[in-house]
Order: C-alpha cells, then sequence, then structure tokens
C-alpha cells in the first residue's frame, strides 16, 4: 500500500500546484464519477484495482478540495464563490441554469464528505472480496451526489441530487449488509426518505410558477406571501425532518445502521444524515423565514422530544451498533434544536455540531467495526477486556467516547456549548431539556465504553482480540488529528461558517424578531 500512498501524494501535489482555480469545483464534482466509470471497465476480478482506483480517485479529490478551502476567501463581497454552471431547457417551456458555488457552510460539507470518503474505502479493504467493483463503484457515486447537494444552487436540482444519493445508499446496505434483515432495512431508508422527500417536489414546483425560476440566490430575494410560506414550509421541513432524522420518523435510522457495511455506516453518520440540517440552514430559513418562525416552537418540541427519547433508548440498547446509531438521533436533534432557535449563534453552533458529529460518529462506528471483525458480534454481553488485549484499539475508543459525551477540548464540546448558548439566550425552558440530554449522553457512552473496555474478556472471545492493525490505525488517525485540532483551536472554522450563513443577518432574523407567536414563548 505504500508505493499507492506515494505515488498518490505526488500526484496529489502536482494537481495542487497545477490546476487553475476557476476550475477546481468542477474537478471536485466530476473526478469520482469518472473513478466509478474507470472501476465499472475493469474486469470483476481484478479486485486490487478496484480498491486502488477508489483509494487514489478520493485521496486526489481531497486534495483538490483542500485547494478549494486554500483558495477561499472568507470575507469576499459575493456570497458564493468558485462558481460553476450548466445551461439546460426543455423548448422553452422551462429554463433552468444548473450552478454549484461554495460559500463557508457548504465548503466545510464538502470537505467532510471528502475527507470522510478515503477512510471509508479503507475501512472495506478487506470485505466485499466477491463483490468490490460494484461496492467501490458506488461509494464514489455516492460521493458525486454527495457533494454536488452540498454546493447545488438551484432547488430543483438540489431535489435531484438530494433522491439521487438514496439509490447508492440503498444498493450499499443490499450489498454489504452482514444479516438477511439487511434488504428490509435498505427498504425502510429507501420508503422513508423517498416518500419524505416528495413532498418537497409540490413546493419546488409552486416557488417556480410564481418565481420563474429555481435558483436559490433569485428565491431568496423573493418576496413570499405569509399564508403561502406558511403551507411551502411543511413540505421542505418533512423532507429534511425525514434524513436528520426526528421524531417519529427515525425509525429507518438505527435499522440501516445495524445492516450497513462499517462503510456505509461512515457515510450514513457521517455526511448523509446532514442532508437533513443544511437543508434547514440553506433552503427553509432564508427562503421561508416567516413560517420557520412560525413554526419554529413546534420544531423545538418535537426536538426536544427526540432528544430525550433517542438518549432514554440508547441507555436500553443490548447492540453496539445500534446504540451509537441511536446516539446520532440523539446528537441531530441537538442541532434541529439550534437552528430553530433563531439566532445567529445557534445557526453558527449547529453547523459546527454537524462537523464535529461528521467526525466523533463514524470514528466511533470504525471502532464497532474493528470489534465486529474479531469477535463477529456485536451484542454488548459478549464483549469486555479490550483494554487487556487491544490498548491501541481501547485508547482510540476512549478518546472518540470523550468526543461523544461532549468533554471539553473536543469539537462537540464547543457546537453543543454554543447550541445551549444560544437555547439559553433565547428558549429557557428548552435548554432544561437540552441539559437532561447532555447527561444522558455522558451516561450511555461511559456504559457502553466500560462494557467494552474494561472487565475480563469473554472466554469465547478470548483468542480473537488481536489489536488494530496498520490498516486500521492509518483508518483511525485522520479522525483523532481533526478532532484534537477542532476541539483545541476550532477558530478557524467557526469564521469561515460565520461568513456561509450571511443569510441570518436578513430576513430571518428579522421573520424571527415579528412573529407574535416567537415573542409571546421569549
Amino acid at each position: 500500500m505504500w508505493p499507492l500512498v506515494l505515488c498518490t501524494c505526488g500526484l496529489g501535489t502536482t494537481l495542487l500546484v497545477s490546476l487553475p482555480v476557476e476550475n477546481l469545483l468542477a474537478w471536485v464534482l466530476l473526478l469520482p464519477l469518472g473513478g466509478a466509470l474507470a472501476i465499472g471497465l475493469v474486469s470483476s476480478r481484478a479486485v486490487s484495482l478496484h480498491r486502488n482506483l477508489a483509494l487514489i480517485t478520493t485521496a486526489l479529490t481531497l486534495v483538490i478540495a483542500l485547494r478549494l478551502w486554500a483558495t477561499f476567501v472568507p470575507l469576499a463581497p459575493e456570497p458564493f464563490q468558485h462558481v460553476v454552471g450548466l445551461a439546460g431547457g426543455w423548448s422553452g417551456l422551462m429554463w433552468i441554469r444548473l450552478e454549484f458555488g461554495l460559500d463557508g457552510l457548504s465548503l466545510w460539507m464538502v470537505l467532510l464528505t471528502a475527507f470522510l470518503m478515503p477512510l471509508a474505502v479503507l475501512c472495506s479493504w478487506r470485505t466485499m472480496e466477491n463483490q468490490s467493483g460494484p461496492f467501490m463503484a458506488l461509494l464514489l457515486v455516492l460521493e458525486t451526489a454527495l457533494l454536488a447537494a452540498f454546493t447545488c444552487l438551484d432547488l430543483l436540482g438540489f431535489y435531484v441530487l438530494y433522491e439521487s444519493a438514496l439509490l447508492p445508499m440503498f444498493l450499499l446496505i443490499g450489498l454489504g449488509g452482514s444479516r438477511p434483515r439487511k434488504v428490509r432495512a435498505a427498504y425502510l431508508l429507501v420508503i422513508y426518505t423517498l416518500i419524505g422527500s416528495l413532498a418537497m417536489l409540490p413546493c419546488v414546483l409552486l416557488m417556480y410558477s410564481q418565481a420563474g425560476t429555481t435558483s436559490f440566490e433569485l428565491l431568496a430575494n423573493e418576496s413570499w406571501a405569509h399564508a403561502r410560506q406558511l403551507v411551502l414550509w411543511w413540505g421542505l421541513f418533512l423532507a429534511f425532518a425525514v434524513k436528520v432524522p426526528m421524531m417519529p420518523l427515525h425509525l429507518w435510522l438505527p435499522e440501516a445502521h445495524v445492516e450497513a457495511s462499517t462503510a456505509g455506516s461512515v457515510l450514513l453518520a457521517g455526511v448523509l444524515l446532514k442532508l437533513g440540517t443544511y437543508g434547514f440552514l440553506r433552503f427553509s430559513l432564508p427562503l421561508l423565514p416567516y413560517a420557520s418562525a412560525y413554526y419554529g416552537p413546534l420544531v423545538l418540541c418535537l426536538s426536544l422530544i427526540g432528544l430525550i427519547y433517542a438518549s432514554l433508548t440508547t441507555l436500553r440498547q443490548v447492540d453496539l451498533k445500534k446504540l451509537v446509531a441511536y446516539s446520532s438521533v440523539a446528537h441531530m436533534n441537538m442541532i434541529v434544536l439550534a437552528i430553530f432557535t433563531g439566532s445567529d449563534l445557534g445557526a453558527i453552533g449547529a453547523a459546527f455540531l454537524m462537523l464535529a458529529h461528521g467526525v466523533a460518529s463514524p470514528a466511533l462506528f470504525l471502532c464497532v467495526g474493528a470489534m465486529y471483525d474479531r469477535t463477529h458480534t456485536k451484542a454488548l454481553k459478549y464483549l469486555g477486556g479490550a483494554a487487556t488485549a487491544m490498548p491501541l484499539f481501547s485508547l482510540f475508543f476512549f478518546v472518540f467516547s470523550l468526543a461523544n459525551m461532549a468533554l471539553p477540548l473536543t469539537p462537540n464540546f464547543v457546537g453543543e456549548f454554543l447550541c445551549l448558548c444560544s437555547l439559553f439566550a433565547h428558549h429557557g425552558w428548552v435548554l432544561i431539556g437540552a441539559c437532561i440530554g447532555v447527561i444522558l449522553s455522558a451516561a450511555y457512552t461511559m456504559w457502553a465504553y466500560a462494557r467494552v473496555v474494561h472487565g475480563m474478556p469473554k472466554t469465547s472471545a478470548l483468542g480473537a482480540l488481536a489489536d488494530l492493525g496498520r490498516r486500521e490505525v492509518w483508518t483511525l488517525l485522520p479522525l483523532l488529528a481533526l478532532t484534537l485540532w477542532w476541539g483545541l483551536k476550532p477558530g478557524i472554522v467557526l469564521d469561515q461558517l460565520s461568513t456561509g450563513l450571511w443569510f441570518w443577518q436578513q430576513a430571518a432574523l428579522e421573520s424571527y424578531a415579528a412573529t407574535p407567536w416567537v415573542l409571546a414563548l421569549l
């Protein structure tokens, strides 16, 4: 693997210097798709070549994404940078200019996606021997759909890409699942998210019928009647709430996590769930600010119920992977709480917590996958004593458990602290429930860590508890470095996120301040 790594580093350095700045985003969007096509042209028996092509493609995409970050100007006068467009239409009936661009929020979501993809390839290195080609190609297609969704500046284009991410994830669960229930889990994912997303399509068409465009920048400047906003808001809310997921639309997520492969769980928790909260920040709040303020108390109640319910449910789990899955539900509901406080502090805290959760939760799933590869079980009653036989694994699991419970000096603490500050400033009664969720998060995380690491190894698993291999260490080390960096020095991320939430200084804050229902609750 080392010659491949050195070759990739050399090629990545060349691309980092030579590629023109104007086409960087186009390269990021098209390179994974080109890698998927290249894997499709290779013989199905060339398993090693499939893996190498996928790793090289994802690594180069990450390098170009880092070049995007290096050339990003935080205080630029235009809201979006590195804009690339594709014009298209149908015989004059409907003309759409599909554009992609970056602001502070979408930039960090692109970086998170590009960062997790090579790790997803590495953790699948020794699995899927018979179907490595389709599996690696699906990973790259999913990367293309996610990157395009996070950068799309057209509401109709975002809807198409939002739905397009379902198909590769459905197939990844079907191919990489570990039990016969994987088919049921894959269908639950599609049924829940597809039906919820369909509610967004009529809203997009209604917006087009009034504004004559689906461009985000033009729609953000459109003046929508309050009554119409109250109707349109529900379509966007249902589509994004299923993806978060919020109560009671969350049942598909634990099942999908348990049946998915480690790579599928890493991408599902790290990136795919963020499409819901990204949709709230990017589209619901700036396009429909009055409706977001009007329905804000309802969303706060649902998120608070989801946070406490998911935390209590996590405490009674006996499956380690399902425990981490329900923990993700609780943290995502905390993010929604902060988003709908109607403050710039809440929006920045929610965006940062999205990134922090996108590092800690995939790391925990990687640890669960490493344990499952050795013991072939995720049941907590059969686990224990990892500190005796797996000291390196125990160290990684300890650090990421601290991050999951939002201990100070971890990025989750920074994000949750900002979220709680926004709740304290605007909705004190919600803060009490959110603090209960934080306490429960520490309780179930410490309980799971104690069951896995401490005690004596079970006799049946004692011989299998070999410590982490070199590939597994190199998969977890980047996540550890990012956890330490964002926990100790989060300023650069927070500064760029604040420039990406430029719309909060416009209609959204004014609508929250002018809504009688919200004023009565403050």
